[in-house]
């Protein structure tokens, strides 16, 4: 019999060859012992439950009884010897009670308690004589049986619990082993090396079956190789390869193999697979983030290199036009060398321009501003300095413009109209050029667009060597290295930068006979209704147009002041122009302006230096705004120049629209005031 919990089942506990054991015993007993019946019984509280019968006359009908009136104590750790005797002897009149209802029986003898997982088991014989010797001997030759058989279960239980611990470890470290033995050639996997291989549960494993699994090339060269080297030397492996799945996973593993060898023959491999995909994966992202960033810190150091050379060619100009001109005596050459120094330093203060802004494109130190924006008013306004530049170098101009002059589209106007002139520019520095082309159209797909700008030059076409150095900042092929020939190096790839981070391309092509076209696609959103937008142009009244205002336009590039002074010839008065900050802190000390315009990069003082200077003097009139003008669009330089003092801020390429709106908001305030 067995005592146990009400949790606990005997079926559950013990192997199918165990229950047969305990059925031969009892069959054995009874006929040996001649008995009316012999069973092996599981007590709880309120039931007994018989595992095991047997009959020399007829089997029992039942298999589970009621416990007996008294009941069987649950508390005692052995309780057999006080709940059930061992004899019909020892047992009250209410235990014989029991017997006799549910066994049809008198008397009872029953074997020793065994102890299996803190349960009992015992052998009771029914109908016997518990005085008879030779019952009580062969009871004893039957616990003696039972006691072997449970010594088995017990070590068998114990292998089963300690590989059940072991298929757990394995699956905990996704830890698979495996065994090969060449004396029956089989292969052997553990259940986590198949669910590593993604096979099913009665796979049956070789030896080459297992290599095939490894990938094609390297993977499977590599496992065929190290698996013969142990087999002829004895030598141990251990390698990190990448396996395809039953079901076409690609997976890496590292695998351990050892050799069990005897007189120079390799007996029997045997080792371990470990999947550790998401560490190879994570260790060869961070290589390859490791090396991005070895390649951004040296090309930032190139970079920085690159520039210190290039500052040196107009800061040298500047220093050595200052020297001379201490000792020159002619006016004519004085003057010359003055301009030569100015001309560097206004080439020192556009690398510098460019080298910040290229800097804050590449650090993503900016966001675009969408805009609604006519398309034609915008590449009017760059054509205009681009003619005036291909005049300047006695080079033919042409334009082609496929779209409506009414045309709105969604957009950062500025960085589109930067792209444009940067492109631009650089053509145009070429010495041989003989003209320049700019194509532009609306290409339509569905609902949405496509803006097209091709920027052809004319000329002699450029090698393949420029052309794959023409984007690298301060880069240059040998032969396109002089400056007649070559721009900053910074101009085209702040360009592919800034069409990279508006979802387009920047692309160039040469051909020999023909020149050099660079184009630009970029996706834009076309305005439908352009109602509103047109609508929203600055209107004045007869009483504004009848105030008048001093205005300063404060710029370096002249072709900038031009375009913004052209911006008030529907006014009667008259716009002042400064090129520099400390030419307008002088106009400003003479005459005291309304409305100034002021660019912020600047040779001899910047835009920040003369707004302090004509605050703190308080040079502006009373009702007197500062704006600045800039292509500087960070939102660091905007910040900058509110906390210099500035009221307004405007982005270059500037928008008409944008300057009346200041113009407006002044002529509003001077004719409140007065």
């Amino acid at each position: 019999m067995i005592f146990y919990d009400e949790q606990s089942n005997l079926n559950a506990l013990l192997g199918e060859q165990l229950k047969e054991t305990f059925q031969r015993i009892v069959k054995i007993a009874a006929k040996t012992m001649n008995v009316f019946q012999c069973a092996i019984v599981c007590l709880d509280k309120d039931t007994v439950e018989v595992v095991a019968k047997a009959s020399s006359a007829h089997a029992p009908s039942f298999s589970v009884i009621p416990s007996f009136a008294g009941g069987f104590s649950p508390n005692s750790r052995f309780p057999v010897d006080s709940n059930f005797p061992s004899s019909s002897i020892e047992a009250t009149i209410v235990f014989k009670q029991w017997v006799k209802t549910y066994f049809d029986a008198n008397t009872f003898i029953r074997g020793k308690a065994h102890i299996l997982d803190d349960k009992c088991i015992f052998v009771v014989a029914i109908n016997v004589d518990p005085k008879r010797k030779d019952d009580a001997d062969k009871l004893l030759l039957l616990d003696e049986w039972l006691s072997t058989e449970l010594s088995k279960f017990d070590i068998e239980k114990a292998d089963n619990k300690q590989n059940t611990l072991y298929e757990k470890l394995q699956s905990v470290a996704n830890i698979g082993t495996w065994e090969v033995e060449f004396a029956t050639n089989t292969l052997s996997w553990s259940s986590q090396t198949r669910k590593i291989h993604e096979v099913d549960s009665d796979f049956t494993p070789t030896l080459d079956s297992a290599i095939e699994f490894y990938r094609e090339g390297f993977d499977r060269d590599e496992i065929s190789r190290i698996v013969a080297h142990t087999v002829e030397t004895g030598e141990p492996w251990s390698s990190t390869l990448r396996l395809v799945t039953a079901k076409g996973n690609t997976v890496w593993i590292e695998t351990h193999g050892m050799a069990e060898m005897q007189n120079g023959e390799c007996l029997r491999l045997f080792g371990t697979c470990q999947n550790v995909n998401k560490a190879v994966e994570l260790r060869l992202a961070l290589d390859q983030k490791r090396k991005e960033a070895e390649a951004v810190a040296a090309e930032k150091g190139a970079l920085l290199a690159r520039v210190s050379h290039e500052l040196k060619t107009p800061l040298n100009g500047i220093v050595g036009m200052l020297e001379a001109l201490k000792h020159e005596q002619h006016g004519g050459r004085r003057e010359k060398k003055a301009d030569f120094a100015l001309r560097s330093a206004d080439r020192l203060g556009n690398l510098i321009n460019d080298v910040v802004d290229y800097t804050a494109i590449i650090n993503q130190d900016f966001t675009l501003e969408t805009t609604p924006f006519c398309i034609k008013a915008l590449l009017d306004d760059v054509v205009g300095i681009l003619e005036m530049r291909c005049e300047e170098r006695g080079i033919s101009f042409n334009t082609s413009l496929e779209f409506g002059s009414e045309t709105y589209i969604q957009g950062d106007a500025a960085r589109m109209a930067q792209v444009v002139k940067n492109v631009a520019s650089f053509i145009i520095k070429r010495s041989e050029l003989n003209g320049l082309t700019i194509h532009v159209a609306l290409l339509h797909k569905k609902d949405n667009a496509v803006f097209h700008a091709s920027i052809e030059g004319s000329g002699p076409a450029m090698s393949e060597p420029a052309m794959r150095e023409l984007f690298k900042p301060l880069m240059s092929a040998p032969q396109e290295s002089s400056e007649s020939r070559n721009d900053n190096g910074l101009a085209l790839s702040t360009a592919k930068q800034l069409v990279t981070k508006m979802e387009g391309e920047l692309s160039v092509s040469s051909v020999e006979h023909r020149g050099t076209c660079f184009d630009i696609v970029m996706p834009v959103q076309v305005v439908q209704n352009t109602q509103d937008v047109i609508e929203s142009e600055v209107v004045f009244s007869s009483d504004l147009l009848r105030t008048t205002i001093n205005v300063l336009i404060v710029d370096d590039n002249d072709i900038n002041r031009l375009v913004l002074s052209s911006m008030f010839e529907d006014f009667h008065f008259v716009v002042d122009m400064a090129e520099n900050g400390q030419i307008a802190l002088e106009k400003a000390r003479d005459k005291q302006y309304d409305l100034i315009l002021m660019d912020l990069a600047m040779p001899v003082l910047d835009g920040y230096g003369a707004t302090n200077g004509i605050l703190s003097e308080k040079l502006l009139s009373e009702v007197g705004r500062i704006v600045a003008v800039t292509a500087h669009t960070a939102p660091g330089d905007r910040k900058a120049c509110f906390e210099a003092g500035m009221t307004g801020f405007l982005s270059k390429p500037v928008a008409k629209n944008d300057v009346l709106s200041h113009v407006k908001q002044t002529l509003i305030s001077k004719l409140t005031f007065a």
